[in-house]
């Protein structure tokens, strides 16, 4: 038996390259592959026996025995595509191929980061400013609506405190002029038209010095100050990556317990947080992603090498 890393994820993801790069230097057995690959490149054979899942996963070039996987890192792999059926057989094959491979993978008795049930259930917004009060860290004061009057209403509650609405779902929406990214931006109570067609989540905009970006590996947190130079980034880093300035920083011991006590509750072994610290010093959790990117951040922090060494880890135990 060869204890192996399953790597589940697209082809083209900067971040694991590296982390597969780094198994490999430590002669970690690694099979990678992406959902997408299923059924043209991906063949299953799957028996239950006594109620454990005895097979294999075949590609052109390899053989993986579900039993020796030991560590599981599953990213973002690619849907199901079904391009010589019609669409209505291809919607009945996106779901066998979903409760089918999906169903094997998810049962293997390995560790993950993370398991996709856990990551799934992790991305919920509202779910995730829930939990993270009970772990005892900060959040804003949050509404979510598909009511114009309701926003009215809370912005009265709020007071002078300034109103901004960020993206519930996916951040992108493709128009006919081409792809739009929806960044935070402040709230027009003028041009709330479109806020009754679907939810809508708007936040007391919160006082900043600076914010975080916090990578948590296996209970281990890792903090990165995050600097903006350009008004675009200071009200949304992202909008702006030229204006960034990164600087590793220490993440205080109340914060780093209650994101333990975030991880537990969500049964996260990875997440990407982000935080607002205030001029007062308070850190102020405002998400977590449970598949957030970081190979941006790997000049700042040798992220790779912790994953892959966490994951080396797990095969050995």
């Amino acid at each position: 038996m060869t204890n192996t890393v399953l790597v589940v994820d697209g082809p083209f993801e900067a971040g694991t390259d590296l982390v597969v790069e780094g198994l490999s230097a430590a002669r970690v057995p690694v099979f990678r592959m992406d959902t997408r690959d299923f059924p043209s490149k991906l063949e299953l054979q799957a028996i239950n026996v006594d109620g454990c899942w005895v097979g294999s996963l075949v590609t052109e070039h390899r053989r993986l025995s579900l039993g020796d996987v030991r560590a599981v890192y599953w990213n973002r792999p690619g849907l199901f595509e079904f391009p010589d059926l019609s669409e209505s057989d291809a919607h009945w094959a996106r779901g066998a191929a979903r409760i089918g491979l999906g169903g094997v993978l998810s049962s293997l008795e390995a560790r993950w980061m993370n398991h996709p049930a856990r990551a799934s259930a992790a991305e919920f917004k509202p779910r995730q400013l829930k939990v993270a009060r009970a772990a005892g860290l900060v959040v804003p004061k949050t509404l979510i609506t598909n009511s114009p009057d309701a926003v009215r209403s809370f912005v009265q509650q709020l007071g002078e405190v300034p109103l901004v609405t960020k993206p519930l779902g996916v951040p992108t929406v493709m128009h006919h002029s081409g792809l739009e990214t929806m960044y935070t931006r402040p709230v027009d109570l003028g041009g709330l038209g479109g806020v009754e067609v679907t939810a809508h989540l708007f936040q007391e905009q919160v006082p900043k010095d600076f914010e975080v970006r916090m990578i948590v590996i296996g209970g281990a947190c890792h903090s990165v100050r995050i600097d903006a130079t350009s008004a675009a980034a200071k009200m949304d880093w992202r909008a702006d990556y030229d204006a960034l300035k990164y600087t590793p920083i220490p993440t205080p011991d109340l914060v780093s317990t209650s994101v333990r006590a975030y991880m537990t509750i969500m049964g996260l072994t990875y997440a990407a947080l982000d935080f607002v610290v205030r001029p007062d010093g308070v850190w102020v959790f405002l998400e977590a992603n449970p598949s957030g990117q970081w190979a941006w951040l790997h000049e700042e922090l040798p992220l790779a090498s912790l994953i892959s060494h966490t994951l080396e880890e797990w095969c050995s135990t």
